[in-house]
């Protein structure tokens, strides 16, 4: 998982192939250990890290209620406009989730 991860963060592109196709395959994973990575990867210094890590996170749907304070955190607090961004949008994309990070 290791060399799928560095591909997806050697991709330049947030959308690019080599970070679907490591979306993918967490995402196929869908245990603990794709969740922990994710929640992980958000927590990193990196940007790009903490965008790869919303990014997987939101496609894990078994791990929800687990992810709405990560994602109201990084939506709320993160120093880069596109983590916050993509955080607030995945949040909205999990069952009512961004309801409750917006408050409401």
């Amino acid at each position: 998982m290791g060399d799928l991860l560095e591909a997806a963060l050697a991709d330049p592109n947030p959308d690019g192939p080599a970070r679907r196709r490591a979306i993918s395959a967490l995402r196929e994973r869908g245990d603990l250990a794709a969740f922990t990575l994710a929640r992980r990867l958000c927590a990193a210094e990196s940007a790009a890290e903490r965008l790869l890590g919303v990014h997987i996170m939101v496609e894990l749907a078994a791990f929800r209620d687990r992810a709405l304070p990560i994602l109201r955190y990084l939506a709320v607090g993160d120093d880069d406009a596109g983590v916050r961004y993509a955080a607030l949008a995945s949040a909205g994309q999990l069952d009512g989730l961004g309801r409750q990070v917006l408050g409401h």
